[in-house]
């Protein structure tokens, strides 16, 4: 019989009755021999991380944890924000299925003789990875760890105006952390962007640093007006509800990456987005709102269950500070859906300041990770 997999969630006054509430939902069932469990706090309980894992670690009888804070946690049906509160989940892995690196500072980190034999032994082509909001020079690691392992890598960017500390079997610190998986470790993964995309693809021909002067050698504050106008009469610039998406080159689905739109020149007709621009880059108007929260959010979930063999044995949600409540209106709201749509099943996750999925860093969005 396959193990299983077990998830709790909890909220408290402070870490120790948060702990013990989750070490008690946890007990209750035959918890695995081997595991690897993930563990996520809110910003509340940042300072008492340590003081939690060392709790559930003893109580529990798990050796390897990986983990980091969130703005906000969140468990299957259920989100916690502003409080403090803990996530987690216990995966059925034995040793020999993972490896859990501590973090990456810069490129010569990944020339480590511990990774570098862990990538041989594993064959990953799947990781979860945590990074640090204070160290944002070592994010940039996260493109090559993706090529040395051949490695499609989910997760995000911890909560904190400081850094945030992260969970790689002990408590670590800046740069990129986490777990690579076997190779036969089996997942399925969607992304939710929370946008409607508002007319058609356009190629940037004049654009440099950010600035964008025409698309498709038409004057680019006239081809967002367009855009606009079809999307309906009450649409506006200064609404906050639209951005520039880049699409990624190469991609089969039409994927992009989402940039805030943070100027207007009606002078000279150009625009301005946050993030690099070049002539040749393939651009598209998105609107994010709530109502294309919960379309993109169900159409994700939708694709997901044709490609599941059967029902999913765990979750895991990495989601992006800017959706939650802002985005679906309550806090519980956005996992409330993904329940109605898959079920409830073990699942953790966090609210983090930017999301990781493939070899990329995203924002505003949903990623879901399903072990099957």
């Amino acid at each position: 019989m396959t193990a299983e997999f077990y998830a709790a969630h909890a909220s408290g006054e402070n870490w120790a009755a948060v702990a013990s509430e989750l070490a008690d939902q946890l007990q209750t069932g035959a918890m695995p021999q081997n595991a690897l469990a993930f563990l996520y706090v809110t910003e509340a309980l940042s300072d008492d991380l340590g003081s939690i894992l060392t709790f559930l670690r003893s109580r529990l009888s798990i050796e390897h944890w990986i983990g980091t804070v969130g703005v906000g946690v969140c468990g299957s049906g259920r989100a916690y924000f502003g409080v403090p509160a803990a996530s987690v989940m216990i995966a059925p892995f034995s040793d020999d299925d993972f490896h859990v690196f501590e973090p990456l500072k810069t490129d010569a980190d990944l020339d480590a003789p511990k990774l570098q034999q862990a990538i041989d032994r594993l064959q990953p082509i799947f990781g979860l990875v945590h990074g640090d909001p204070g160290a944002p020079q070592s994010l940039s690691t996260l493109t090559e760890l993706a090529r040395v392992g051949s490695t499609y890598l989910v997760g995000g960017i911890a909560s904190g105006e400081r850094g945030a500390p992260q969970i790689a079997d002990r408590i670590v610190d800046g740069g990129l952390s986490g777990v690579l998986f076997d190779s036969s470790t089996s997942v399925q993964v969607g992304i939710s962007q929370a946008c409607t995309p508002v007319g058609p693809v356009h190629r940037v021909t004049d654009g440099r640093e950010g600035v964008i002067s025409t698309l498709d050698d038409r004057p680019a504050l006239e081809v967002l007006k367009e855009a606009l106008d079809s999307d309906g009469s009450e649409s506006s610039i200064a609404s906050g509800r639209y951005h520039v998406a880049l699409m990624i080159p190469g991609s089969d689905t039409g994927d992009f990456v989402v940039r805030n739109l943070v100027g207007v020149d009606p002078q000279n007709n150009m625009i301005a987005m946050s993030g690099d621009v070049q002539a040749g880059d393939a651009i598209r108007f998105v609107r994010r709102d709530g109502v294309a929260a919960e379309e993109d959010l169900r159409r994700m979930l939708g694709d997901l269950q044709k490609r599941l063999p059967g029902k999913p044995r765990g979750a895991l949600y990495c989601s992006c500070v800017a959706r939650g409540p802002q985005l679906f209106g309550t806090e519980s709201r956005e996992m409330m859906i993904i329940r109605d749509e898959l079920g409830d099943l073990p699942l953790t996750g966090f609210y983090g300041n930017g999301e990781v999925c493939n070899d990329r860093f995203y924002g505003y969005t949903g990623v879901l990770t399903l072990f099957v």
